[in-house]
């Protein structure tokens, strides 16, 4: 396949090439990342909810 860790070049290399392929990573990242995407937007909702009300 051409695997860049085992020749020179690039040739022939297709796919994904990354040091996780294969592994659990991919998926515990996805799962951080979601994690990260719903406390922001908890917390902004928080944000915004508390300013609302404060200038009521």
């Amino acid at each position: 396949m051409g695997f860049p860790f085992d020749t020179p070049s690039w040739d022939g290399v297709s796919g994904a090439i990354f040091m996780g392929v294969g592994s659990a990573l991919p998926g515990i990242l996805t799962l951080i990342a979601i994690g990260l995407c719903i406390l922001a937007l908890g917390l902004g909702q928080t944000y915004e909810v508390s300013k609302f009300k404060k200038h009521k």
